[in-house]
């Protein structure tokens, strides 16, 4: 019986076909074989990634029913061999899925579909491209890449292999901000001007470091149970330290990670593209200021203030959370920090705001649209909106081209930051133009023996 829980879509398909020749006549099977939960519909999942964030996923993949997870791999052996022992619980087996110390092992197997990538941000985009190449279908998540020179490679591999993707960006898939943006889309502000976006900083989770204000610089020895080389991959081997490797380190240090700036204010700010129609391009003038911390690891930026122009005229203001609240307060009291976005339009503004829901006017939430209003795709949530998309082969609702334009304004933010000059961008060639400096910041070293694309 074991061995029925790893037959694959692709693996009955092919045995299907293949006995039904042999036998020359229909053979009497169980009335599942045919069902939601057959088989050949059933989609097998790997789990790269087995940290923190890998439970969100976990908790929905659990539930349904057409889905198999059959492998687990993570840097931490203790993290990979809990994740494959709780889905073999959860399904009933101790053989059903495996735990994988490299995740290039685990892709090679072609009896996965498809793969969640919930490791750190420097492996996103590696590690997704890798994905697409060995035939798998991606969840990927956010934010995108660390070196956004290999954004290009993903998209040109995802369309080549006619891959689904999925960016880790779930505010498309909750309704409130669905009707939020159908609202500015159908004029219920008037025509948009600019929007405010802001997120959470390096100061959010202070109290949680080991070390404070930002991390501990002091070399330790590395946990027994922990590959460190791979952990770094790409990026440049470091010292490791109690506060590196945490869930803390893999958002802060800038060796593995581009900070909360994409971390965090990539889920306002895919909602606030999408309300500027703006999927398929960014801003092209970046002006503001940022820093970063001169003490501890944690060495992404600490604040940033960045106004940002699109060729349509609307304009961006992206911030942390701590320069926003002056910005936020005057038009809505009681700030409470977090994360947000705001539509603000000639008849009035709309927005979440520290996870709650408002607008100049609130009777707008009450809105019932017309016929012939514009209404945006549904999606019963974000995991089930991937594999519902790797079965029917149409498009996520976060799909790699939406993915690279919000990378791209983190990482034309951080440039614009940290170099402290206007940075003018051509969306359609996708270069910096007229300074060197901040294009050179775009694409990063790579220790070779972890280049995978």
């Amino acid at each position: 019986m074991k061995k029925t829980h790893n037959i694959t879509r692709r693996s009955f398909v092919r045995a299907g076909l293949t006995a039904g020749a042999a036998i020359g006549f229909p053979t009497i099977v169980p009335r599942t074989v045919f069902g939601a939960e057959a088989p050949s519909n059933r989609v097998t999942v790997g789990h790269i990634g087995c940290g923190g964030i890998s439970n969100y996923h976990t908790n929905h993949l659990k539930r349904m029913k057409d889905v198999q997870v059959i492998a687990a791999c993570d840097a931490y052996k203790s993290r990979r061999d809990k994740k494959a022992a709780l889905y073999n619980s959860h399904y009933g087996g101790n053989d059903i899925a495996t735990a994988h110390a490299d995740f290039r092992e685990l892709l090679a197997r072609p009896d996965i579909d498809a793969v969640i990538v919930a490791a750190h941000d420097n492996w996103h985009t590696p590690m997704s491209i890798a994905a697409v190449n060995a035939g798998k279908d991606v969840y990927c998540q956010k934010p995108l890449a660390l070196d956004f020179s290999l954004t290009g490679i993903l998209r040109e591999a995802v369309k080549k292999h006619n891959k689904v993707f999925q960016f880790g960006t779930q505010y498309r898939s909750q309704g409130r901000y669905r009707k939020m943006v159908e609202l500015v889309r159908n004029g219920y502000i008037g025509e948009l001007k600019s929007m405010d976006v802001w997120s959470r900083n390096v100061h959010n989770d202070a109290g949680r470091y080991h070390v404070k204000p930002y991390g501990s610089t002091e070399e330790v020895p590395v946990p027994a149970d922990f590959d460190f080389d791979a952990w770094q991959g790409p990026s440049p081997m470091v010292p490791y330290t109690v506060d590196r490797c945490t869930n803390w380190g893999g958002y802060h240090c800038p060796e593995t990670s581009l900070g909360f700036l994409a971390g965090c204010a990539i889920h306002p700010l895919g909602i606030a593209q999408w309300g500027n129609k703006t999927d398929d391009t960014c801003p092209i003038r970046f002006e503001g200021t940022g820093n970063i911390p001169d003490k501890g690891i944690y060495g992404t930026l600490e604040h940033w203030d960045m106004m940002c122009e699109y060729e349509n005229g609307v304009t961006l203001h992206l911030m942390d959370d701590q320069t926003a609240e002056a910005v936020v307060t005057k038009y809505k009291p009681g700030w409470r920090g977090g994360d947000g976005v705001v539509f603000h339009g000639t008849k009035g503004w709309i927005g979440n705001i520290s996870g709650q829901f408002y607008a100049s006017d609130q009777t707008l939430w009450k809105v019932e649209f017309d016929e012939g209003e514009e209404k945006l795709p549904v999606s019963p949530e974000h995991n089930r909106n991937f594999i519902d998309c790797v079965k029917s082969r149409k498009e996520t609702m976060c799909p790699v081209e939406m993915a690279i334009r919000c990378d791209t304004i983190c990482h034309l933010t951080r440039a614009a930051a940290l170099t402290a000059k206007v940075i003018t961008w051509d969306p359609k060639k996708e270069e910096i133009v007229g300074n060197s400096t901040a294009s050179k910041m775009l694409s990063l070293p790579f220790r070779k023996k972890w280049k995978v694309w």
